[in-house]
Order: structure tokens, then sequence, then C-alpha cells
């Protein structure tokens, strides 16, 4: 053998003159993890569940069962309506209703809640119903699409009685509300319903 320049993978003092396979191992192992990959992502395709361990999963159909036959009842039920009053225990923010106006108007209530908005056409008003434990201020953004004035002004009723405490900008209404204040009516010329 001459000194100069070995192929690449021979050594000096090797005992077998074939070259060693260095790139040929990367490249398989490469290749098995990718294989094992693919296997991977299309069972998670497919199933949905990524594998943990040694557990099998089955996918098995629910057993049907029986239908439940509803047979109608021989005695008229009898629904009762709702109470007028209010608990200041209920935890929803309103009632819905078709006539109702909460989601139509903006408004906020420092303290209490509001529970309807609804327009009498009768009166010309816009009949609030609140629940208030302390004092509070109610604002009301009004909507000419549904309640408007001549004049500009309103009137306001709290639980029936006049109230002068509230100030108006523009269509925006800030009323301040006693405790334990109900019912709040904003008059106005005309209602559009």
């Amino acid at each position: 053998m001459t000194d100069g320049a070995l192929p690449k993978g021979m050594e000096k003092g090797s005992s077998s003159s074939a070259p060693k396979k260095r790139g040929a191992d990367k490249m398989g192992i490469s290749v098995a993890i990718g294989i094992t990959a693919v296997a991977l992502i299309i069972g998670i395709g497919f199933t949905g569940v990524i594998p943990m361990g040694d557990e099998t999963f089955s996918f098995m159909e629910p057993t049907p069962s029986a239908p439940i036959v509803q047979e109608k009842p021989t005695t008229p039920v009898i629904q009762q309506a709702p109470s007028a009053t209010y608990s200041p225990m209920k935890s929803s923010s309103y009632v819905t209703s078709d006539r109702n106006l909460i989601d139509q108007l903006d408004w906020s209530i420092s303290t209490g809640d509001v529970m309807s908005m609804h327009l009498d056409k009768g009166s010309s008003s816009l009949v609030i119903q609140t629940i208030t434990a302390d004092d509070g201020e109610l604002f009301v953004g009004l909507n000419a699409d549904y309640i408007g004035s001549d004049d500009g002004t309103f009137f306001i009723l709290v639980d029936n009685q006049e109230h002068e405490d509230y100030e108006q900008a523009g269509m925006d209404l800030y009323i301040d509300l006693p405790a334990g204040a109900e019912t709040v009516e904003i008059f106005g010329s005309y209602i559009i319903s």
C-alpha cells in the first residue's frame, strides 16, 4: 500500500477492506422514524386518539335501547302565571319576552337589576321593572324608533310617584333611584311599536 489518500470510510490498520456504513445507518434510522411518524399521524387522524402506553382502544356502537313513549296526560295541566313580585335573589339579568326591549335599548344600573322594559301604548310610556336594594342610578339610552317626545323632554314616575331627580342629555336619561324602586315609567309624546 502507498501512503497516499485513502478512500472515504477506510482507515489505516483496518483488517477489512470494506468501507464503514455510517451514512447508510443514519439514513435507515431516518427512514424508520419518518415511517413511524406518518403511521402515528394517520392513526390519530382516523381515531382522534393519541395512543399512550399499552392501552387498546375499541370503538363499539352503543346498543340501541327501547324507545321511550310518553302518553298524553288525561287531565289538563294548569300552569300558574309568574308572580308580579320579584325576588332580589334572582340570578338572571332580565326576563326574555317577545315585546321586551331590554336587548334593544342601551341601559345600565349601578345597584340592582333591570328585569324588563316594555312599551305601554295607552300612556305612550316605557315601563321598566327594576330590583334595587340600595340607592343607585339607572341609565337608559332611549331610541326614537320606540319612544319620542315632541318637545324633547320626558316625564318620569318611579313607583307611581312623580320623579324629578334625573338628568337628560338628548335621548339619554340618568335617573337616580331610591332603594327598593320596582317600576320606572318614562312618558313621551308617542311610542312606535
